[in-house]
């Protein structure tokens, strides 16, 4: 018992605590004494970094919205996410993206127990007032000494949460009753009355008449702190645009620019001045005009000078050449902007700090460590990385987008996507609200060996040197195969087999899928994260990977990463290469193609892809051995091609 002060200061957390343990209708334990739960945020006004790309961050919610709703229909299920906004032309406009700066709670739930041996009586207290004493006393024995909040609360797949509060008479009346909690589980839980001791199931239904579209409405029991309780689903993004950045980005120049030098039709010299020109003000139509009309007239040499001065690249001449490559126009077709986008993010990520092998081993401070970092490019090329791409990267920039949470369930198959909804000032209409929080961290980078894959690729029959035969090749096959519009999360069917067209490129990503698995669980035995405190994150057309820590959810250890590769970047990929077994083997590796809870599967806060594209055959091949694995020590030497 003690007096309730609604403006305890004992609470504060930074942003990244916030956005993971304290987020709108998640309950918590307060430190004022109670139990409360999050009502809503406020922006936060201080905030001073840069404006991020809204477009961006939106249309990144929306494909995890998407996706939410096709994996529940796949899953036999109803609409999974009903009050988000539907994918209408309009659909971003109703989104609105949230800084938090302050969080607003209320004491919930408010149903209470007697701590009196005797009594114990569980019932519904009054709202507490500024100074008065709560819990208040019981209204059967009156005792006021350490009563406190019931923990327990029920939930329902569409996110409906209810107090777990005593039924309103027995049959024969009385109103007075205790739970009885001494068992095992919850669903032999008891309420008794007081009076005469009936004994009644404790049970509830989802009152969400309007919303709620599962069949069964029985609510689930659960501690209010229980996992499954409160699950938040967001995105941990990389390397966001700013607003302004972001604009320059959708001009026909950079698009172009950015595919042509990837795919190795401009030198860099052509793409620095394309992106001069494409930053600066568009080339007056008045000379372009005039141009042609010298070249029409036969003045080739005075229209060459006045081409070279304003239009110093010949756009038309590279988009021809990349719709060539692609199959598609790169300006006009929406796949265009978004594969530069995809691009765009790794070429910014280069230009961060980056502490490379090289540099490692000239800042060696002792004879040992510079022999260990010397072993390293051949521990790498073992595990089929390049070691001229494997790095630290320093100020990573991640920003954490929460998009809404589910309750009694973890996944579409198995609960709804709830939205957070409100308005942001007084007046406003009501929008669906996402919260970011945007951080920088460290990362390690991590590329594979083209070489190596492309020798993957032959022995499994995915392709053939006549179609890759350099890692320009390699670059090109998948960029025309995987498409950019689906972001990290390729539309792959979920019964797709070797007769599939996109069977080769599908087990391309789940090479590189299951790589980035691998090394994040190899990595959190010896970074000092745990596995629900890292996060990947894929650059696809790179076939390159990072691993970082997941923005403020819950453990923070600054410089662990940079110490994992001045200390024991050779054990953490030994020990990937080196797990090569699951606690359910052998029926994992063969009915689960070696993914499972044992090995692969990571926790949702680490896994971009929901767990999908995985599989222990891509590194170790299959127990039949019709698949060979890229771990493969024969693949490694080059003696199978």
């Amino acid at each position: 018992m003690m007096a309730f002060n609604p403006h305890d200061r004992e609470m504060s957390r930074d942003r990244g605590q916030v956005l993971f343990r304290y987020r709108p209708d998640q309950t918590f334990d307060h430190a004022g004494g109670f139990i409360a739960q999050v009502r809503q945020y406020a922006p936060d006004d201080t905030y001073d970094g840069p404006a991020l790309d809204r477009e961006y961050l939106v249309g990144q919610a929306m494909r995890l919205v998407r996706r939410w709703r096709l994996e529940g229909k796949a899953a036999g299920g109803d609409e999974r996410a009903p009050e988000f906004p539907s994918d209408a032309p309009l659909a971003a406009s109703h989104y609105q993206i949230v800084i938090p700066g302050k969080v607003f709670c209320r004491v919930w739930p408010r149903v209470v127990r007697c701590a009196k041996a005797g009594c114990g009586r569980v019932w519904e207290a009054p709202e507490p007032r500024h100074g008065q004493d709560w819990p208040p006393p019981c209204p059967t024995c009156g005792n006021l000494g350490g009563n406190r909040q019931l923990q327990f609360v029920l939930a329902h797949q569409c996110g409906e949460l209810q107090p777990l509060k005593p039924p309103g008479k027995c049959g024969r009346g009385h109103t007075a009753f205790r739970l009885n909690d001494r068992v095992s589980r919850f669903k032999d839980f008891r309420w008794e009355c007081l009076d005469c001791g009936m004994s009644l199931n404790v049970q509830g239904f989802c009152p969400n008449t309007a919303g709620c579209t599962w069949p069964n409405k029985a609510m689930v029991p659960l501690l209010h702190t229980a996992g499954s309780a409160y699950v938040p689903q967001g995105l941990s993004l990389v390397n966001v645009m700013t607003q302004d950045a972001a604009l320059s980005t959708t001009r026909p120049g950079y698009v172009v620019a950015t595919l042509a030098r990837w795919l190795g039709e401009c030198s860099e010299d052509d793409y620095d001045r394309l992106m001069s020109a494409s930053a600066g003000p568009a080339v007056p139509q008045e000379i372009l005009d005039s141009i042609d009309a010298m070249e029409q007239a036969g003045l080739t040499e005075q229209a060459e000078a006045l081409r070279r001065r304003f239009v110093p690249v010949d756009l038309d001449r590279l988009s021809g050449a990349v719709t060539k490559i692609l199959g598609y126009d790169p300006v006009q077709d929406p796949r265009g902007p978004d594969l530069a986008a995809s691009l765009s993010t790794y070429q910014r990520v280069l230009h961060l700090d980056r502490l490379l092998l090289d540099r490692l081993a000239d800042q060696a401070r002792t004879p040992a460590r510079k022999a260990l970092y010397d072993t390293y490019p051949a521990v790498l090329h073992r595990a089929g990385f390049d070691p001229t791409r494997t790095c630290l990267l320093g100020d990573f920039p991640v920003t954490y987008l929460a998009v809404g949470y589910s309750r009694a369930g973890f996944g579409p198959a198995e609960a709804d996507l709830v939205p957070y909804r409100g308005r942001v000032t007084r007046g406003a209409p009501a929008t669906t609200l996402l919260y970011a929080h945007p951080s920088t961290t460290e990362a390690l980078l991590f590329a594979l060996d083209p070489d190596r894959v492309r020798r993957w690729m032959y022995a499994n029959r995915l392709a053939d040197p006549s179609e890759i035969s350099s890692a320009t090749d390699l670059r090109r096959w998948f960029a025309t195969r995987l498409d950019p519009r689906t972001g990290q999360v390729p539309d792959f069917p979920a019964d797709i087999d070797e007769r599939h067209p996109d069977w080769p490129v599908h087990q391309l990503f789940s090479l590189l899928h299951t790589l980035a698995h691998q090394t994040l669980r190899a990595l959190a035995v010896d970074s000092g994260y745990s596995e629900t405190s890292l996060s990947e994150h894929l650059f696809p057309y790179e076939l390159a990977f990072a691993v970082h820590p997941n923005g403020g959810r819950g453990e923070s250890s600054i410089g662990a990463l940079r110490t994992v590769l001045e200390q024991n970047l050779d054990a953490v990929v030994n020990r990937a290469v080196d797990n090569d077994t699951c606690l359910y083997d052998p029926n994992c590796m063969t009915a689960n193609r070696g993914a499972d809870h044992g090995c692969l599967l990571l926790p949702e806060t680490a896994c971009q892809c929901w767990n999908r594209h995985l599989s222990r055959w891509h590194l170790y091949g299959s127990p039949e051995g019709t698949t060979v694995g890229y771990w493969d020590p024969a693949l490694a030497s080059g003696s199978i091609t």
